[in-house]
C-alpha cells in the first residue's frame, strides 16, 4: 500500500507534530538538533497507515496501551534523521495547510550542512541560523490568537482561532 503525499500532509496537519529536538540540552551555545515528525492516533486501524509510511520513508511505530483519555491504544509513527525528514518535507510541504511554516523551516534545517565546532570548516553563522530556526519553530507551536465566544449558559469560553 502506498499513501499519497496529499494524504500524508493531511495526517500531519491534523494529527502530527513537526519539530527540532535539542540533542544537547537546551543550551543553544553549542546546539545540535534532531528533526522529528510524529503522528499519533488511537486504535489499531492506524497501524496499516503507519506501516505504509514506514515502508515509504523509514521510521518506527510505537504502540502504548491506555495513554489516551479513554484508556485506548495509542499508536505513534516517528520519523527522525535529517535525510528522511528532509525527504518527507520535500514531498508534502506544498500540500500542508496548518503546519506549512514548520515544514519549510525543518526542510531548511535538513538542507544545512553538519557543522562541528572542532572542524576546520566550522561556520558559526550556520549554528546561529539553526538556533533561530529552533526558536521560530517553538514560537509557531504556540496558539497565534485566542478569541472569546459566549456559551449558551452565559459564561465565556476560549476558542483557538
Amino acid at each position: 500500500m502506498k499513501i499519497t503525499k496529499q494524504y500524508i500532509a493531511g495526517l500531519i496537519d491534523g494529527e502530527g507534530y513537526i519539530a527540532l529536538l535539542p540533542t544537547r540540552g537546551k543550551d543553544t551555545t553549542n546546539a545540535t538538533f534532531e528533526p522529528v515528525v510524529k503522528i499519533g492516533m488511537t486504535g489499531k486501524e492506524p497501524l496499516i497507515i503507519f506501516e505504509a509510511l514506514k515502508n515509504q520513508y523509514g521510521g518506527l511505530i510505537e504502540t502504548k496501551n491506555g495513554l489516551s483519555k479513554g484508556g485506548r491504544i495509542v499508536n505513534t509513527y516517528v520519523l527522525k534523521s535529517k535525510m528522511r525528514v528532509g525527504t518527507l518535507m520535500e514531498d508534502i510541504t506544498e500540500y500542508l495547510i496548518v503546519k506549512k511554516d514548520q515544514a519549510i523551516l525543518v526542510k531548511e534545517f535538513c538542507d544545512m550542512p553538519y557543522c562541528h565546532p572542532k572542524s576546520p570548516k566550522f561556520d558559526k553563522s550556520i549554528v546561529d541560523r539553526k538556533v533561530v530556526i529552533y526558536e521560530e519553530l517553538k514560537r509557531l507551536k504556540r496558539p497565534q490568537s485566542l478569541a472569546t465566544t459566549k456559551r449558551e449558559n452565559g459564561g465565556n469560553a476560549e476558542v483557538i482561532v
